[in-house]
């Protein structure tokens, strides 16, 4: 199926990236088992580092959440650790405060933090919005590649709120030194975990990210009063739709507002960018032809062919299509 070798493509940059860059490793990523929803999280890790190279800056660690956590709002983070090479010295430091370096710039793109990780390692094959959070330490690091000094071990616990809804992502951590960022001329100076699975359990709803959907949108996160790309897949794999090698689909939709009334949106002809794929660009208002003073509580689309005959759909309503919950 195309979403496994997605998966596994994924998997391989991972390995690929530990086999070169071993000079610092993850020992232990530690999740709750059972992490919930609306709940305050703890994060733990251990992370081993061998100075094989010089290089000087702050420790950095970045990691990948659902955006509609807001993880920014909420997380806290502290590490400390053993024979530091600071100034010559070798120090220990204890519970350092990590802050939000997002807008810190990564020095080999020029671009923020957060981009840069976007840019380097994408979204691990999130089919939903996810984002790279970030951190930074405040003592700066000098390392001394001669082999004159002894292992550094650091242990990091961070902690933020989850979401409301039951959720399923793919996540994976990443560390460098901050003035070195993703500089790989000498091995070592970046690094990123093994990708996980996380499941969140005990809110409302369901979303998995791990998985093809047969409808999605462009942007993933966007607002019923934008302009958005309803994007529709005739297969997946094995499971095909109705309207699987269709030239011709058509988008059909309904909107609920927050009055409780419904308005059906005109069906309309997709434009064909691929065997299996479709998409329309459509600003929801207009659509459904409500007015810019409406508010749009919820949306649901569903496919046909040409006469009707043909239908995609989910559930009594069609495929829920989500705005951001920011």
């Amino acid at each position: 199926m195309k979403k496994n070798r997605h998966i596994f493509a994924i998997f391989a940059l991972v390995a690929a990236a530990a086999l070169v860059f071993s000079c610092i490793e993850f020992r232990e990523i530690l999740w709750p088992k059972d992490p919930k929803a609306n709940e305050t999280i703890e994060v733990k890790l251990k992370v081993h580092l061998t100075p094989e190279t010089e290089r000087t800056g702050r420790f950095v660690l970045a990691f990948v959440v659902p955006k509609s956590w807001k993880v920014a709002e909420s997380i806290q983070a502290k590490y400390s650790a053993t024979q530091v090479q600071v100034k010559g010295q070798l120090i220990t430091i204890t519970d350092e405060a990590m802050t939000l370096a997002g807008d810190y710039t990564e020095p080999t793109t020029g671009m923020p933090y957060s981009s840069a990780m976007l840019s380097k390692y994408g979204v691990l094959g999130n089919t939903g919005p996810v984002e790279w959070i970030v951190l930074r330490g405040s003592t700066v690091i000098d390392l001394n590649g001669a082999g004159t000094h002894p292992d550094t071990n650091a242990d990091v616990t961070i902690s933020f709120k989850t979401g409301p809804n039951n959720i399923k992502f793919f996540t994976a951590f990443a560390t460098c030194l901050d003035d070195n960022g993703f500089n790989d001329a000498n091995a070592g100076e970046y690094i990123i975990s093994d990708t996980q699975i996380i499941q969140v359990t005990g809110g409302s709803g369901y979303d998995d990210f791990t998985i093809l959907h047969f409808v999605s949108t462009t942007p993933q996160t966007f607002r019923f009063g934008d302009y958005v790309s309803i994007e529709f897949v005739s297969a997946i794999g094995d499971e095909q739709t109705e309207l699987y090698g269709e030239p011709q689909v058509y988008l059909n939709g309904v909107c609920t507002l927050k009055d409780g009334t419904e308005h059906k949106g005109q069906k309309v002809l997709m434009i064909r960018s691929g065997d299996e794929t479709y998409f329309k660009y459509i600003y929801p208002k207009t659509y459904f032809g409500v007015g810019e003073n409406a508010e749009i509580e919820s949306v649901n689309v569903w496919f046909t062919n040409a006469d009707g005959t043909k239908i995609a759909t989910s559930g009594d309503k069609g495929y829920d299509v989500f705005q951001a919950n920011e």
